[in-house]
């Protein structure tokens, strides 16, 4: 089984910031609010349950991963909501662009990876991976 993990650093930094300003607003009320009254609570749980969310990066889904295991390549992808597998044996040809990989399959369909605001070196990691992996 091979493995790539791309996590983009910036947009980890943003999410942990958001979350730490979240639990920052909690303190905040925790002062300025009386405690006593129920939209209080409901408050600091929704806040608290925000800074959960931006602390951990979205639940990982902000984490990109490429996986090739026994002839099936699996996606996650931080702009795809759920995985993807795809046949290796299916695969018709990748190519790259500034804005997308396009993993096209026999069947025509076509799979685009949003990498515009990826380093350069992660994009050429991703590539690299899938040249390895898929033979094209």
């Amino acid at each position: 089984m091979n493995q790539l993990v791309i996590r983009d650093k910036a947009q980890e930094y943003i999410f942990r910031f958001l979350g730490g300003l979240t639990l920052l607003g909690v303190g905040i009320q925790l002062f300025i609010q009386s405690p006593k009254t129920a939209i209080f609570w409901i408050l600091v749980v929704v806040f608290i349950l925000a800074a959960i969310f931006f602390l951990s990066l979205n639940f990982g889904a902000l984490i990109n991963r490429l996986t090739a295991d026994r002839g099936i390549l699996t996606i996650r992808w931080n702009t795809k909501i759920f995985k993807k597998h795809l046949p290796i044996d299916q695969i018709a040809e990748i190519t790259e662009d500034r804005r997308f990989i396009r993993i096209t399959m026999k069947d025509g369909s076509t799979i685009r990876l949003h990498v515009k605001l990826m380093d350069a070196d992660k994009r050429r990691a991703a590539r690299r991976f899938l040249k390895e992996n898929t033979g094209l």
